[in-house]
């Protein structure tokens, strides 16, 4: 028994910063960690498991998809943060890895194209101080993927260049390196200017910002501040909230139990005007943003580590300014990642979730397809200190396979969907 208190003790501390720097991050307030993924256990699961009908597609599966495992990395030490994205350019999804211990971003080649076979690439090895979140977005608009990172160490919010655009070489190129406590990155145009612009949030600056890409290459960058008093902050997201054919951003605050969203008031990420998703979602960790009911907004959801909730909000008016919460599950204990994809194939939004407390990686079956029914379906329940979620059809036959990152086993992992053989 005492073993596997100080087993959960240590997971504990990597999750909320790392050990050695706990005691200073508590001088800015309590801490939580930043991976994106959260689920809620089912809210209604005596509902018929059939496939939504609703949506006029028929459904690529038959039944609900079974899973079969498959290790991409087994020694990714600490990894945290899981991304997936064609990096080579030869048309098939490799993987994408953030090491908190390890330092490491780390890109695996999909060798064979099917998920059989990887290899591994570093992007920066062992320099990148306390790695948490990795993202690939094409920021110098030359037509390849590049990679972006955040690391809570070394304060660092970092893009690398993919030199000869076949992941072979990489050119180091630091959008802010005093951005206290990185914890998240992401990238979208934020000022409408048609180029690639970063997003960050930063734990112990409680700092919510965005880099503009001045000149368009990535060469420049020149900081603009969404929100500096967003108390320990773990999670940034764009996406347009009230359609309005601008992007706006979206946050969690750890310490006060938000999930907000700023408008881009005037279009080009010069003004923002903050709107309160849910001022009272307990450890708010991760957010993301999908239409969940189908009706042609952007609704939000968001991962609650300290209550183990997963819950999604309805955008009731369209524009953002009205939010009507549904659980999703609410007993995900240590749900601390959250995203959305059709897992099943009928059309409609599904939600994953990873839950670190009881190392889960989950999936929840929009049953009606509107968002109010929910069946929980799991993936792996044995996935140790998951951290992170995401979906890609990895093996390129036509289906969303699930991908995870587990801090206790080191691993990056994908499961591969059995709805098209």
């Amino acid at each position: 028994m005492r073993y596997f208190l100080l087993i959960k003790l240590v997971t504990i501390c990597v999750l909320f910063w790392g050990c050695d720097r706990v005691s200073a991050v508590n001088d800015a307030g309590s801490v939580d960690a930043d991976t994106d993924i959260d689920s809620d256990t089912d809210t209604n699961s005596d509902t018929d498991t059939d496939t939504d009908t609703d949506s006029g597609i028929d459904p690529i599966c038959d039944s609900i998809p079974n899973w079969t495992e498959h290790i991409v990395d087994g020694e990714f030490i600490e990894a945290f943060s899981v991304y997936a994205a064609d990096v080579d350019g030869d048309g098939d999804i490799d993987v994408l890895g953030a090491a908190f211990e390890a330092d490491a971003i780390t890109w695996w080649e999909n060798t064979t194209g099917d998920g059989t076979a990887w290899t591994e690439h570093t992007v920066d090895d062992g320099a990148f101080d306390g790695a948490k979140s990795v993202y690939a977005a094409d920021v110098d608009g030359d037509g390849d993927i590049d990679v972006l990172g955040a690391a809570a160490y070394v304060d660092a919010i970092t893009w690398w260049e993919n030199t000869v655009g076949d992941g072979s070489a990489w050119t180091e190129h630091t959008v802010d390196g005093a951005f206290y406590g990185a914890w998240s990155v992401y990238a979208a145009d934020v000022d409408g200017d048609g180029d690639m612009d970063v997003l960050g949030a930063a734990v112990s600056a409680d700092d919510i910002a965005w880099w503009e890409n001045t000149t368009g290459d990535g060469t420049a960058w020149t900081k603009h501040t969404v929100d500096g008093d967003f108390d320990n902050t773990h999670s940034v997201y764009a996406a347009d909230v009230d359609g309005d054919g601008d992007m706006d951003v979206l946050g969690t605050a750890y310490s006060d139990d938000d999930v907000t969203w700023w408008e881009n008031t005037v279009g080009d990420g010069t003004a923002w005007t903050e709107h309160t998703v849910d001022g009272n979602f307990n450890g708010a960790r991760s957010v993301y943003v999908a239409d969940v009911d189908g009706d042609g907004d952007m609704d939000v959801l968001g991962a609650a580590y300290d209550t183990g909730d997963i819950s999604w909000w309805e955008n009731t008016a369209g524009d953002g300014t009205v939010w009507t919460e549904h659980a999703v599950d609410g007993d995900f204990s240590g749900a601390i990642s959250v995203y959305a994809a059709d897992v099943d194939g009928d059309g409609d939004i599904d939600v994953l979730g990873a839950a670190a407390y009881v190392d889960d990686i989950t999936w929840w079956e929009n049953t009606t397809g509107g968002g109010t029914a929910w069946t929980k379906h799991t993936v792996d329940g044995d996935f140790d200190g998951a951290l992170s979620v995401y979906a890609a059809d990895v093996d390129g036959d036509g289906d969303m396979d699930v991908l995870g990152a587990a801090s206790g086993s080191n691993d990056i992992v994908w499961w591969e969907s059995d709805c098209i053989p």
